[in-house]
């Protein structure tokens, strides 16, 4: 019985944690998701099981825990599509709805899944040579003989699936690399090159184990996400310096700058302010 905890507004925004187990979220580091920000108390909240899912308990922290924008009072069951407020950061809850087949594989030691992906492969070839005498044979024999159909040999496709989640991690990563070697060419492409890089660790990161490149991965989504957040507060500060000298008009075109800079939601939050501004700068409109 497997969950995620998907960060939606605050720092790291985009991250993924998964979980089967029961989860502490703190400041101190001996909890499972180590929140070391202000507001955040040293064991804040805990995340339990409860008959068939999950409660979201707050362990009296000094600023409380929210729940769908509310403080929570008492433990409570929690739903796919909840947000749970800790300090400044709001998780997304989200139930796991993977076969339980990808759990019990994951629990398997490497040697076993090495062995298990061998027999598979070989398998699939003893199936397709079957399938191919199969078909020739149905061709051959009348309608409703009792034959068995091709596609009964086949077997179940369980290693395929983290093998696709594999190819599209890499490829989103090599993905991010190209548009970070190409930042300077367009405004956006730092933000592209960290998009693309969240997007890689959300197909690797539930693989066991991990591709090699995983922790280079790591390392560029920090180094992105830091590198936009710079960006971020260089063009914040400039358009609010023109901004208290009266340059209305030089305001406005670092806001529209940064709208191409941040062509969508990132962590520090840069485009909903410069989209705010613009709409705080525009005409009533009013007769």
């Amino acid at each position: 019985m497997a969950f995620s905890l998907v960060v939606r507004e605050g720092k790291e925004r985009g991250r993924k944690y998964r979980f089967r187990s029961a989860v502490s979220v703190g400041r101190d580091a001996a909890n499972d998701v180590v929140l070391n920000l202000a507001g955040v108390s040293r064991e804040h909240a805990r995340i339990e099981p409860q008959g068939d899912g999950w409660a979201l308990v707050d362990r009296g922290s000094a600023n409380g825990t929210g729940l769908n924008g509310a403080l929570l009072s008492s433990a409570a069951r929690l739903r796919p599509g909840d947000r749970i407020g800790v300090g400044g950061i709001v998780f997304e809850f989200r139930a796991d709805r993977r076969p339980a087949w990808l759990d019990r594989w994951r629990s398997l030691p490497a040697p076993a899944r090495t062995t298990a992906i061998a027999a598979f492969v070989l398998a699939c070839g003893i199936a397709a040579e079957r399938a191919t005498r199969l078909g020739g044979a149905a061709a051959r024999r009348p309608a409703g003989d009792g034959a068995p159909s091709p596609a009964a040999a086949l077997p179940l496709r369980a290693p395929a699936a983290a093998a696709a989640d594999l190819e599209a991690g890499r490829a989103a990563w090599q993905r991010g690399r190209l548009k970070l070697e190409e930042r300077r060419v367009a405004p956006r492409n730092l933000y592209d090159a960290w998009q693309a890089f969240m997007s890689a660790r959300g197909h690797l990161e539930g693989l066991d184990p991990r591709p090699p490149f995983f922790a280079d991965l790591e390392r560029q989504i920090g180094e992105a996400q830091r590198d936009l957040e710079r960006d971020c507060h260089r063009l914040l500060f400039a358009a609010a310096r023109h901004g208290r000298y009266g340059e209305e008009e030089k305001a406005q075109r670092i806001w529209r700058e940064i709208l191409l800079h941040f062509p969508g939601d990132d962590p520090a939050g840069c485009r909903s302010k410069a989209q705010d501004n613009l709409l705080s700068l525009q005409p009533d409109g009013g007769g």
